[in-house]
């Protein structure tokens, strides 16, 4: 598996995914290409195999916050720990002072296990947040790493 950034050229594989992973909550292929083209505050994580996109992950940052937008892997491939490298590396990287927000489906359990394993916490909820009428939970993680202080 190799992992890189994701770009413009992987605007149908992800388009494919999205639509396998979240059907009718799916994001449209516009949207998607918004979030490959912005690179000054946007960025997307890849892991793929033999060239085949296995999942992605989409953020933005604004100074030391970041939002995940949208995070996705490959419903033959799920549970076989790719979500967690996609995370875990994003995590690892952010800046020593950061925080990370995000919107899951509150009856996406596998999601909120993963990321409550991670570090994340349940901050509140928004009522009907997405088409179908579900409510999301409000997550974030907290990294605040200071060096040199005394």
């Amino acid at each position: 598996m190799i992992k890189r950034k994701g770009n413009l050229l992987d605007l149908e594989q992800i388009y494919a995914l999205e639509k396998m992973v979240f059907k009718n909550e799916a994001w449209t292929i516009d949207m998607l290409k918004i979030e490959l083209l912005c690179t000054n505050d946007s960025e997307t994580l890849i892991i793929e195999e033999n060239r085949l996109i296995l999942g992605y992950f989409m953020y933005r940052k604004l100074s030391s916050d970041y939002h995940i937008l949208n995070f996705g892997v490959s419903p033959h491939r799920q549970k076989e720990g790719i979500g967690g490298i996609l995370l875990k590396d994003f995590l690892n990287d952010l800046e020593n002072i950061s925080t990370v927000f995000l919107e899951v489906k509150k009856s996406n359990f596998f999601a909120i296990n993963l990321y409550k394993k991670n570090g994340f916490k349940v901050r509140g909820e928004r009522k009907k947040y997405y088409k179908d009428g579900s409510s999301a939970l409000l997550m974030n993680y907290v990294k605040n790493i200071e060096y040199g202080l005394v």
